[in-house]
């Protein structure tokens, strides 16, 4: 029973030969809009967009938190964790009129931040898992996954705050759930990100290290190859020099 067991699981691991379960995916995005010039524009809209969003992060919440160096942190709804629907409206009681507006126009950039920031994240992983073997290419989807379960995020908060003081709690308790998702999906990314670093300064030493040997089998094949022909070259003097100075010889005689 447990030999058959163990045969079973081994042969599930042999026929698993791709870990990125949307292959075509990754290739679209990493090979066709993954251009240097889009990847600069993106990662500039990302600096400027977040920017502003610690901008209006102050205005939602004059009172946060500081940091070591005496700077407001960015401390929002969605960086406490809220659980129900209570401690959601308890956030946005608190943040007044004029913070709950702010709020609004706060989650128009971070949506933009977040879509640009996809490209850039993308990228890294591509190129970190390029020169890995399929098997452990996990393409680029939980990026586009956690980029599109934190723009649902942001739509429930805007209807929310549009829509107080009236209380919705369904809506409310689901976006509670949707920013504890997005903070296990946000840890995820940032795990992948890392591992697509490590895979890239391997896979880039090891490639370095190959290339080198191969420069190395190279040139010693270049050697053996110009020995031979000089090998040849030698021999083929040292056969002529005998008939020439028989011709020589022979030609003085009739001389």
């Amino acid at each position: 029973m447990s030999y058959s067991y163990l045969e079973l699981v081994k042969n599930r691991f042999k026929n698993f030969d791709r870990l990125d379960p949307f292959p075509q995916l990754t290739k679209i995005v990493g090979e066709h809009l993954c251009k240097p010039r889009l990847v600069i524009l993106t990662t500039i809209l990302t600096k400027i967009c977040l920017d502003r969003i610690y901008s209006y992060a102050k205005i939602v919440n004059p009172n946060c938190a500081l940091d070591a160096s005496g700077e407001q942190t960015l401390d929002v709804l969605e960086y406490h964790h809220p659980q129900t629907a209570d401690e959601v409206y308890n956030f946005l009681a608190g943040y007044g009129a004029k913070g709950r507006q702010a709020y609004l126009s706060l989650l128009f950039y971070d949506s933009g931040f977040l879509l640009a920031r996809t490209l850039p994240l993308c990228l890294l992983t591509y190129f970190g898992f390029k020169r890995a073997p399929e098997w452990c290419q996990p393409g680029v989807w939980l990026h586009l996954v956690t980029t599109v379960w934190d723009l649902g995020e942001n739509i429930l908060l805007y209807y929310l705050i549009k829509m107080y003081p009236s209380r919705i709690n369904f809506v409310a308790w689901l976006a509670s759930g949707m920013i504890q998702g997005k903070w296990i999906l946000f840890w995820c990314s940032l795990a992948l990100i890392v591992v697509s670093m490590i895979f890239a300064i391997y896979h880039g030493f090891h490639g370095m290290l190959r290339n080198s040997v191969l420069m190395e089998k190279d040139r010693k094949e270049k050697e053996n190859a110009r020995r031979h022909v000089n090998d040849a070259l030698q021999r083929q003097r040292k056969k002529n020099t005998p008939a020439s100075s028989s011709a020589a010889a022979a030609a003085k005689k009739n001389e």
